[in-house]
């Protein structure tokens, strides 16, 4: 019967969080120098993050119940803990995506452990995997696939300054993000190394 039917399993469902305007346009550089939507860039991130332990580690202080990462990562909450919520200084943009059922459910179980809906956990997550560079650096991997003309490489410039604002611990650098970009992800290395050695004089 028509009424039946199995829902596909690789079907997609929409999640569309809110994300302060400063990571909204973090995003839009990445997605402009990777020349990508600025979905996918989100749901890289999103899927990112999951993967990150250092990000679990800072964002599960805020559990107020357990959250099962995979088979071998369990992350404790505190019920003392308040329900989660996203504060925002300034303007606030949504940023519109899609998830397959077996993501869409991995946030909903964050959601439950952060105890704040699935839009605000999502948003959450990509919020503050656009200023770690153990995140960004692989979805800036993945998604460059050509040689960057001017405009983008400005863009990445504007990239490194938002991590350097963000990782105190390191000094970012636009041919430290180069060499890190080529090593993992083009194999047409030559003229882009000499182009890096270019903008290290």
């Amino acid at each position: 019967m028509a009424g039946d039917r199995k829902e596909r399993s690789d079907k997609k469902r929409p999640v569309a969080p809110y994300i302060s305007a400063g990571a909204y346009e973090q995003i839009a550089r990445v997605g402009y120098v990777c020349d990508l939507p600025l979905k996918t860039i989100g749901e890289m991130l999103a899927r990112e993050s999951l993967k990150s332990k250092e990000l679990l580690d800072s964002i599960k202080l805020n559990f107020r119940r357990d959250f099962i990462v995979d088979e071998y990562q369990y992350c404790l909450g505190n019920a003392d803990n308040k329900p989660f919520r996203m504060t925002f200084i300034g303007e606030k943009k949504r940023l519109a995506m899609r998830f397959y059922s077996f993501e869409h459910e991995k946030y909903a179980a964050l959601s439950y452990a952060l105890d704040c809906s699935l839009q605000m956990a999502v948003g959450y997550v990509i919020e503050t995997a656009v200023g770690r560079k153990d995140i960004l650096f692989p979805v800036l991997g993945k998604g460059i696939i050509r040689d960057l003309d001017t405009k983008r490489i400005e863009q990445l410039r504007y990239v490194c300054r938002y991590l350097d604002q963000r990782s105190p611990d390191v000094h970012l650098t636009l041919p430290m993000v180069m060499t890190h970009i080529i090593s993992g992800s083009l194999s047409n290395q030559t003229k882009i190394y000499k182009t890096i050695d270019a903008w290290s004089q």
